[in-house]
């Protein structure tokens, strides 16, 4: 069979479906594992499941740990599980479609459809409907919003929006290799030394205030002549 430019998406496509056919054949479809951190467009953080069950995507340092999630795909489906390690919670919706960690698995209410959209985000549904879509999603302040939400509210579709991270990703180290691995060019503007408590420096509430320096007076003398 010659190769050309309408029988490559061909041979594409028989390729695929004989690895299908194999795996198929074979019996078992191995899961599939990857560690990631998910970062939600609308309130700017990434989302965590902490040791008490709650589901929350803000900025705070004691969470940290809590935000390195594994995604598992499940065998012969396309549907995910979202598990976070540090708490042993899984990500699920409650009766109410609000999102919450639960060490219990439930296959209904704890799997979900991962979407791409066009723009390059992900988005997380809930494998249990399909009629009606419910999507895992924050708030501006990085609260969780009901997962039927992004059906009754418009106003702003990324907060169920997603960019997917790697455990391990870190973004100067991003930034370092995208500028030719320029330490130079990695460089943000130098940072402002910090005032030291001298002359003029005071305490008020436990934060330093700046030292203003003294401007010194200049007096000038007229030159005066003296009687001869």
């Amino acid at each position: 069979m010659l190769l050309t430019v309408r029988t490559l998406p061909q041979l594409a496509v028989s390729a695929k479906l004989l690895c299908l056919l194999m795996v198929v054949i074979c019996g078992a479809v191995p899961s599939m594992v990857r560690s990631v951190r998910l970062y939600n467009d609308c309130s700017l953080s990434y989302m965590g499941i902490d040791i008490k069950g709650r589901v929350l995507a803000v900025e705070d340092e004691s969470l940290n740990k809590f935000q390195n999630l594994t995604i598992r795909s499940r065998d012969y489906n396309v549907s995910l599980t979202i598990y976070a390690e540090a708490s042993g919670r899984y990500l699920c919706f409650n009766k109410k479609w609000k999102p919450v960690g639960l060490k219990k698995f439930n296959r209904s209410m704890c799997t979900f459809y991962e979407e791409m959209l066009p723009s390059g985000y992900t988005r997380f549904r809930s494998s249990a409907t399909d009629s009606q879509p419910h999507y895992v999603g924050f708030n501006k302040r990085g609260k969780p919003l009901r997962g039927n939400a992004s059906r009754n509210d418009t106003r702003d579709q990324g907060c169920f929006n997603f960019v997917k991270n790697d455990t391990n990703f870190n973004i100067n180290n991003h930034n370092k290799i995208v500028r030719g691995g320029n330490p130079s060019a990695d460089a943000g503007p130098a940072a402002h030394p910090q005032p030291q408590a001298g002359a003029g420096g005071r305490r008020r509430g436990g934060r330093r205030r700046p030292a203003t320096p003294r401007q010194g007076r200049v007096r000038h003398r007229k030159n005066r002549e003296r009687p001869s």
